[in-house]
């Protein structure tokens, strides 16, 4: 960082009237040398300023003011800026690692390649951290604290998220969670929007206040292995190509997500809202979608063997070609479902209504399907559980 002239540190320091007096000193020397470990700077103005590669490990900047100042390559390991306010500021592969973030103003931030690693991102004071716009592409986010935070349009495009925390977030003082688990104890739902009586219509807004929004967000590519995203609003995000391996996706919602070749072998997707999602070729062997909603949520070409559908409405999802071994759809809603080509084989179909589904050329090698509907289905050239070759639902050829 260039040394700026005594000068402009003078006249800096009279255009901070906020900073107080014991502060000065530390500012000065800022200024001056760029390096400030330990420094206190709670509550500078420190707008508009250049502090690339300045040194404020371990610094006080509780509500301090970074609009548009550039800390490129700055140092700023296990800092206070607790409701620091820092929209526009640039961290590019700065190093904020442990850092406390919490409640902090950042919309529109250049975080690319900056190091994040367990910073923490909660409430404060019932305020959460707001990086709206953001660049964070390619940072490292792994193990950070995110419950509750605002990423809505971020660009999180090849970013480590593994082992995060983005699950809801309620302040200490609030009574929100336990009148919300006290709701859902009441009245249990299995489709996300239903309504719990005269409590959830009071408590379900409220508790999604405080829910994780990384809707509209870029997060292709990204690393969300372990990572709690129970409860997050991921509404249209890109995930083509992320990694979720065992994620706890819970009640979270992916309402026409994009989650394209995304690998989420083991995941957790129960309770979960994914209609008009796109899994089209994504790996998700043993993935647990009990009581989801999946109404025209796209799996074509997906794998997922040994996973469980059950209790679920996938009215009109395609599963034309997707690798279906030993998928258990017990009491699942599967009218109109297209699973051509799908490979079948030993997959529990118990009790479903498939009327109007389309099963063409599939492979129900030893599927079990006792007490289900078929009425109207397309069985032409379907393997059956038999072996026999359906011709149910093939036209005759005119000549």
């Amino acid at each position: 960082m260039k040394t700026l002239t005594g000068i402009l540190v003078l006249t800096s320091l009279a255009l901070t009237p906020m900073v107080r007096a014991e502060s000065a000193a530390d500012l000065q020397r800022l200024m001056e040398t760029g390096d400030c470990i330990g420094c206190n700077l709670q509550d500078a103005d420190l707008r508009n300023l250049d502090l690339r590669g300045a040194n404020l490990e371990q610094a006080n900047l509780i509500n301090s003011k970074l609009h548009n100042s550039n800390l490129s390559n700055a140092n700023l390991k296990g800092a206070n800026l607790v409701n620091a306010d820092m929209d526009g500021v640039t961290f590019r592969n700065a190093n904020l690692e442990e850092a406390q973030l919490r409640g902090v103003l950042m919309a529109n931030a250049d975080l690319e390649g900056a190091n994040l690693r367990g910073a923490d991102f909660t409430l404060h004071d019932g305020e959460r951290a707001i990086l709206t716009g953001s660049n964070l592409r390619n940072a490292d986010l792994s193990g950070a604290y995110l419950r509750g935070i605002k990423l809505k349009e971020a660009n999180l495009e090849g970013a480590n998220l593994s082992y995060t925390d983005f699950s809801t977030d309620y302040p200490q003082t609030s009574t929100t969670e336990s009148a919300f688990n006290a709701a859902l104890l009441a009245v249990p739902f299995a489709i996300p929007g239903a309504v719990l009586g005269v409590v959830g219509e009071i408590v379900i807004p409220e508790a999604a206040s405080y829910n994780a929004d990384v809707s509209y967000a870029n997060l292709e590519g990204a690393i969300l292995t372990n990572a709690n995203l129970q409860d997050i609003n991921l509404h249209e995000s890109n995930l083509k190509n992320a990694d979720l391996q065992n994620a706890n996706l819970h009640h979270a919602y992916l309402v026409n997500t994009d989650l394209r070749y995304a690998n989420l072998t083991s995941a957790r997707l129960s309770d979960i809202n994914m209609e008009g999602a796109d899994f089209s070729y994504a790996t998700l062997p043993q993935t647990d979608f009990h009581l989801s909603y999946l109404v025209d949520t796209d799996f074509s070409n997906a794998n997922l063997a040994y996973a469980k559908l059950t209790e679920i409405n996938m009215e009109n999802a395609d599963f034309s070609g997707a690798d279906l071994t030993g998928t258990t759809f017990n009491s699942s809603y599967l009218v109109g479902v297209n699973l051509s080509d799908a490979i079948l084989d030993s997959a529990q179909l118990k009790d479903i209504n498939m009327s109007g589904a389309n099963l063409a050329a599939a492979n129900l090698h030893n599927a079990n399907l006792a007490d289900s509907n078929l009425a109207n289905a397309n069985l032409c050239g379907t393997i059956m559980p038999n072996d026999e070759i359906s011709q149910i639902g093939c036209t005759a050829i005119v000549r």
